[in-house]
């Protein structure tokens, strides 16, 4: 059975392009422009994996993970941005089952990090 990853993304160019790339590679995918629309989606359906913006309107990439911790703590997340590397990177590196990936990335390099960041949490 194909794993179900949710791409959480304000851009709508980039998550469309992330939910394409990740369904023609066997997974399905859901969509949110927004936190909160994560949150509702996550409420009512589950989910193997979060790829999630950090910088966005509202809550952040960041906040949600941390909030998702408490609901889900065993919910592996990826956390990309453009921005500074530095604090991101810092907060994966000490968040339980959170990667993060800076932007511009190619796409064999974010399918192998879905790969094993889904292989990891199985």
């Amino acid at each position: 059975m194909a794993a179900t990853i949710l791409v959480v993304d304000d851009d709508d160019p980039v998550r469309v392009m992330l939910a394409r790339l990740l369904r023609t590679h066997g997974y399905t995918v859901l969509q949110a422009a927004h936190a909160n629309e994560a949150r509702a989606i996550l409420a009512e359906q589950p989910v193997d994996l979060v790829v999630s913006d950090i910088v966005m309107p509202g809550e952040s990439g960041i906040e949600l993970r941390r909030a998702m911790l408490e609901q889900f703590p065993e919910l592996p997340f990826i956390l990309i941005s453009g921005y500074s590397a530095e604090g991101p990177a810092e907060f994966a590196a000490r968040t339980p089952h959170t990667v993060f990936v800076q932007k511009p990335f190619a796409a064999e390099q974010f399918l192998a990090l879905v790969e094993t960041t889904l292989g990891a949490g199985r």
